[in-house]
């Protein structure tokens, strides 16, 4: 009889023992498709209720609703200040030279700045502490002119020592400005990516008084290779590792080029309306057809200052041809007959 009784208590034993165990492996179950699915009866994500059948998956949604909410908070504040807008970008990075470039988003003022777009424009409106230096007044029949380029800066109050931030309404005119500085022997000089509009974007307001800043005594020094003479061109083009660049649209460049080995890098390729390319895809655009230990020969002005400014900003050795008097060299190529 005691034999019965004990098999009968094992066998109650591990009825009640498997009993707990299902009961445990139903609780934990459940606790999973809770787990998986809180937070999702009216369809929202809930970032506090991790996926443990799909971690992974998890993980990436949750990244993704904070990117989202993030987004969502900087709109609210953008809109609730009328002086800031939803079109703020962050400041680009990745250039092998970011001295040159400036976002509005991180602008400093410990620099003089100036507009290189015309009288009316600047009169117009322009940030605050910004002198005018129209681009044009520092040229001759469209070319630089050392001379004139002295006294419109003399006139600006710009010494040799400052360091510049440049800003106008078109690429050319701050490209112009930043290589004509570069060919006069100016070290800090940075554009202002996206111009006046960019600043506009970030909450800068634009003022109409104008400083009037005491007129300096500009002391050039002129950078000889960073500019294409007759007299240079052709031993230019004997360098060995040197590559020829078009700045025109391909429609020019296709009736008539320098040389049948160059290559047209049009404005389009360069700039995404006016903000310069990210460094990812100018490194790409280069990367395929330049050495980096090679110097680049840029033609095709206007255009070709806002290249010659580019290849600058990825570290490549750059020098510009002003004006179209290639065009009468035995190098011209012509398609039109």
């Amino acid at each position: 009889m005691s034999g019965g009784k004990s098999r009968y208590n094992r066998l109650r034993e591990a009825t009640a023992a498997a009993l707990i165990i299902c009961l445990l492996a139903v609780f934990f179950s459940s606790f999973l498709t809770i787990s998986a699915m809180a937070g999702t009866e009216t369809g929202e994500f809930c970032p506090t209720c991790p996926d443990w059948t799909n971690l992974d998956g998890w993980l990436a949604k949750k990244d993704a609703y904070e990117r989202a909410q993030l987004n969502g908070q900087q709109n609210v504040q953008a809109n609730s200040n009328p002086t800031v807008t939803a079109k703020v970008d962050p400041p680009k990075k990745g250039y092998p030279m970011p001295e040159l470039i400036t976002s509005a988003a991180s602008f400093k003022s410990d620099r003089v700045v100036l507009d290189v777009r015309s009288e009316p424009d600047y009169r117009s409106g322009h940030i605050p502490g910004a002198r005018s230096l129209y681009w044009k007044d520092l040229q001759k029949n469209g070319i630089l002119n050392p001379a004139l380029a002295k006294e419109a800066l003399d006139n600006a109050g710009v010494t040799e020592s400052d360091r510049l931030v440049v800003y106008g309404d078109s690429e050319e005119g701050a490209a112009f400005v930043f290589w004509a500085l570069s060919y006069l022997g100016h070290k800090n000089v940075s554009l202002l990516d996206g111009g006046a509009d960019a600043a506009r974007d970030v909450g800068v307001a634009l003022t109409t008084n104008a400083p009037f800043p005491m007129p300096s005594n500009y002391t050039t020094h002129i950078v000889p290779w960073l500019l294409v003479t007759p007299d240079n061109l052709e031993s230019m083009l004997g360098l060995s590792d040197v590559r020829i660049l078009d700045a025109r649209d391909f429609s020019e460049y296709g009736r008539s080029r320098m040389t049948n080995g160059s290559i047209c890098l049009s404005q389009d390729k360069i700039y995404d309306n006016s903000r310069i390319k990210d460094a990812d895809k100018l490194k790409d655009l280069f990367g395929r057809r330049l050495d980096e230990s090679g110097t680049a020969i840029v033609y095709g002005t206007p255009q070709a200052y806002s290249l010659f400014y580019s290849l600058k900003l990825m570290g490549y050795n750059a020098t510009l041809l002003e004006g179209d008097w290639w065009k009468e060299t035995k190098w011209a190529v012509s398609n039109i007959k």
